[in-house]
């Protein structure tokens, strides 16, 4: 699979919107940036190889120091050898065979597992030598994708404040309105109650296109409430979405 340079983004953005910490996104970021340079796969290749096969091709490779490549036996927490291949103090990847696959992650987090089904041994063991060499590259581009998303986080929240700003305004000639604007991902959520009955009404507000949507959304809902003024119906519910 390859990620867009909009897919990497928005998923770092996305998971910092969600309260995630920097290294949690990094190592997905990581994931991310690797999968894309794993090459096409070999539909002639039908046999996995074993973490030990890739140990062979991996060992006196001049960039990867022998001393950072091992293998982990069988054991009760992992029921097949794994192998642990130390790209930096911060990055590790580990490699082992589940099923008709072979299995990595980054750091052994769960977030970052990758599937390797039509690859040699050599194929595999190469591809981990260039992550290592391309690291520090990653690294670099890093930096930049974190202000990206942390920017477009602030610029997410300017559109919440414009969109609140928005409303209260137009809501100036109601005064008895009783409602609660709640910041959501990628958008606003509006949830409006009238006292002394039990009419409601969401509107969503997104953040791309609420500048269009959301005067027309406000009128519908002007036009709700002129109605309920002069209507006898006290007990309705409205779901209204654009």
């Amino acid at each position: 699979m390859q990620y867009t340079k909009v897919q990497i983004s928005n998923s770092i953005a996305k998971l910092l919107e969600e309260g995630r910490s920097n290294d949690y996104a990094l190592d997905l970021y990581l994931k991310m940036r690797m999968m894309n340079d794993l090459g096409p796969e070999q539909p002639f290749i039908t046999k996995v190889p074993l973490p030990a096969e890739v140990r062979i091709h991996l060992m006196g490779n001049g960039t990867i120091s022998d001393s950072d490549i091992k293998l982990e036996l069988a054991s009760s927490k992992y029921p097949s050898p794994r192998l642990i291949v130390k790209l930096s103090p911060a990055c590790t990847l580990y490699a082992e065979k589940v099923h008709s696959a072979m299995q990595l992650t980054i750091n052994d987090k769960n977030h970052t597992v990758m599937f390797l089904k039509s690859y040699r041994a050599e194929d595999i063991a190469l591809w981990m030598i260039r992550q290592k060499q391309r690291l520090a590259e990653y690294m670099n581009d890093w930096d930049v994708e974190l202000q990206t998303a942390y920017k477009k986080l602030k610029i997410d929240h300017m559109a919440f404040l414009g969109i609140r700003a928005i409303f209260a305004d137009a809501m100036k000639d109601y005064p008895k309105l009783k409602y609660v604007v709640v910041e959501q991902k990628r958008r606003a959520k509006i949830m409006v109650h009238i006292p002394n009955t039990t009419l409601g009404v969401y509107i969503y507000a997104w953040w791309g296109s609420y500048k269009k949507q959301l005067p027309q959304q406000i009128e519908s809902l002007k036009l709700l409430l002129d109605v309920h003024r002069k209507s006898s119906i006290k007990n309705f519910f409205i779901h209204h979405k654009k």
